[in-house]
């Protein structure tokens, strides 16, 4: 599983997968910009992780495929899930995210999406969120407002995510910007 992490068109490929879910191989390739066979070799990596399954049934006389949210733990002690994957797959293509990994690396990435679930719960401001990542406002505010998309497409997803907790609502306009799509 932390191929997932380390990979991230791969991450961009399962996120795609899980949010689409039951798609083609096809399908993902035209929504994420993959080569056919890269997306092929991602399926399988996938499949091999326990992440995703190529089913019986087809449509278009291509075989779907069927995502499934993934759990573990990394370093002994943080947790994997969806949603961490998809923050970590969007890095190379959200210029906030990347601009935050910059500064300030990828092991406090992890921190801004838990601050990020405060806020969305009303536990925090976006300001509270900055000063208890260490990082000036405008940075936290920022990363809050990139990562809060990418919580939102996966709430529902991502077993680790009590979304029915969160008071803070997202418009839908806001998750146009996403760098994940759910048709």
């Amino acid at each position: 599983m932390h191929e997932l992490l380390h990979r991230p068109e791969l991450a961009v490929f399962y996120t795609d997968m899980l949010l689409n879910s039951l798609t083609t191989i096809g399908e993902s390739v035209e929504r994420v910009e993959l080569s056919s066979s890269a997306a092929h070799n991602y399926a399988k990596i996938l499949q091999q992780l326990g992440a995703a399954e190529q089913l019986d049934e087809t449509r278009e006389r291509a075989h779907l495929w069927e995502a499934k949210p993934v759990a573990g733990t990394w370093n002994g002690a943080e947790p994997i899930g969806p949603v961490l994957i998809a923050v970590y797959g969007a890095i190379e293509s959200d210029d906030d995210i990347e601009l935050f990994v910059e500064r300030h690396g990828k092991a406090k990435l992890s921190s801004a999406i838990a601050q990020t679930i405060e806020y969305l719960r009303g536990n925090t401001s976006r300001r509270g969120a900055a000063d208890a990542l260490g990082v000036p406002a405008v940075e936290g505010i920022a990363i809050t407002q990139a990562i809060e998309k990418i919580v939102y497409l996966l709430k529902d997803l991502d077993p680790a995510i009590p979304a029915d907790e969160f008071e803070v609502s997202l418009p839908d306009r806001a998750l146009e910007d996403a760098p994940y799509t759910q048709e």
